[in-house]
């Protein structure tokens, strides 16, 4: 008998990417403001990307070489999966920087992000964009308050 080899990772990883996408596209938010958007559309970016990576990298080394870096998995991506505008791609760049180890910022907000409006945060709407873009056909699928598995919400 043969032993196969079959790396699921990328599989996986792009599927929960999606799951955590679903997710903020079923969310609510009866306050005037949450962190909770960010986080998740963030999640479903970095674990996009990784599936990406996992397709020529190990986990291991994926999570040595990226982390939670939004930026640095992005910018290690094929050319041809570059495909971020300017304006996009800064965006991205904001959401990095507040969402990668050890600040957290979409997990622990700061008084000051609080007391300064969230001003460094980047634009909810451009980070959905972003998520789209990256997860492509699948994500389309998937209107506002819906999810394949339950319909409308």
């Amino acid at each position: 008998m043969h032993t196969i080899n079959i790396n699921v990772s990328p599989t996986m990883f792009h599927v929960y990417a999606l799951h955590y996408y679903e997710c903020n596209q079923a969310f609510v938010d009866r306050h005037p403001f949450s962190p909770v958007p960010y986080f998740l559309l963030c999640r479903a970016i970095e674990l996009e990307l990784k599936s990406r990576h996992l397709e020529s990298k190990s986990r291991k080394q994926v999570k040595k070489d990226y982390g939670h870096d939004l930026t640095k998995s992005y910018d290690a991506l094929n050319p041809s999966e570059k495909i971020l505008d300017t304006s996009e791609y800064a965006e991205l760049v904001k959401a990095s920087r507040i969402y990668d180890v050890p600040k957290k910022g979409f997990e622990y907000c700061s008084v000051y992000d609080a007391a300064t409006g969230f001003k460094s945060f980047p634009a909810l709407a451009v980070l959905d964009q972003i998520a789209r873009k990256l997860l492509g056909t699948d994500a389309q699928q998937v209107a506002p308050g819906t999810t394949p598995q339950s319909g409308a919400a």
